[in-house]
């Protein structure tokens, strides 16, 4: 099933995707680099990194929502759809929250660092790292199983030791 919403040809939705993955990985790192370090720089950067995300992510919904409207109601690939949506609009909730405790942190700064607290944002962010894991998971089926957003044909299973097979084949054929 090709997606509803692409440009020249490309589904919208997967390029996006990317981006609040990335930038949720950031910010519990970056988190995680506070607690250890008590260094405001990466208090912030958590903060910014966990807000830039959050505006990618609302912004792969778009896109998102136009292709899962446009599956059939009944169909298994719809049915996964929603489940995909329901856990990244709840990982999107939990970092919205992660990075409103984050900002209230940075709003109280002190010049000893006494208010940029990191722990209660990186719970929220674990959780939604989790939810995020999963939808990831629910987006991969939705593509290899159901072909959903490419070409028909297009997708398969991946064949890890047959691809390897394959790659080692044809580079060492060019050795000799």
């Amino acid at each position: 099933m090709k997606s509803k919403a692409r440009i020249a040809g490309h589904s919208i939705h997967p390029m996006l995707v990317g981006f609040p993955i990335a930038l949720f990985t950031a910010t519990l790192g970056l988190e995680l680099a506070h607690i250890g370090t008590q260094d405001a720089f990466y208090y912030r950067a958590a903060m910014i990194a966990n807000v830039g995300g959050v505006v990618m992510a609302l912004l792969a919904v778009i896109p998102g929502a136009i292709d899962l409207f446009g599956l059939p109601k009944e169909s298994a690939a719809r049915a996964t759809g929603e489940k995909h949506a329901v856990l990244n609009l709840l990982t999107t909730a939990l970092f919205a929250v992660s990075g409103g405790m984050l900002y209230r942190g940075w709003s109280g700064y002190t010049v000893d660092g006494a208010y940029l607290d990191a722990h209660l944002p990186l719970a929220f962010g674990v959780v939604g790292f989790v939810a995020m894991a999963t939808a990831a998971l629910l987006g991969y089926a939705m593509v290899q199983h159901h072909q959903v957003g490419v070409q028909a044909g297009a997708a398969r299973k991946p064949r890890l030791v047959e691809d390897f097979h394959d790659f080692r084949t044809s580079h060492n054929a060019g050795a000799h």
